[in-house]
């Protein structure tokens, strides 16, 4: 009986992981702020290099700039995920028609809820087919 609960218990959690992934994954590429929103704490931090500087924004001024964005055609994709006990990682990119996002999180659990603590990106221009 315990592997089952136990299986059960981590059938759960990669549940409620993947709901924050994808509020994330879904919610970027048509610009839905509040499901943005809802996969960031409050805390957290976006983080990029642009013209070899880092570049940090808060959650408020990372959706602003997300609400600014032209909605382009997007390839959204979960590439790992993992988690010990109330912290996790994920690897997920984002693929529009010249470039990608490929972005790296820290997750931290809080009242039941996974959340993306931190964000690093990198924009990889693609060459044109």
């Amino acid at each position: 009986m315990a592997t089952t609960t136990i299986q059960a218990g981590v059938d759960d959690e990669k549940q409620s992981i993947l709901l924050t992934l994808n509020n994330y994954l879904h919610g970027r590429p048509v610009k839905d702020i509040e499901r943005l929103r809802a996969a960031f704490h409050p805390d957290a931090r976006i983080r990029t290099i642009i013209d070899g500087k880092l570049v940090q924004w808060t959650v408020p001024q990372y959706l602003d700039l997300v609400a600014r964005a032209a909605i382009q055609e997007c390839q959204p994709e979960l590439l790992t995920f993992t988690w010990d006990g109330d912290t996790g990682s994920a690897h997920v990119q984002l693929t529009f028609a010249s470039f990608r996002f490929i972005d790296r999180f820290n997750l931290i659990k809080l009242d039941e809820k996974w959340l993306i603590m931190d964000k690093v990106s990198y924009r990889q221009e693609l060459l044109p087919h």
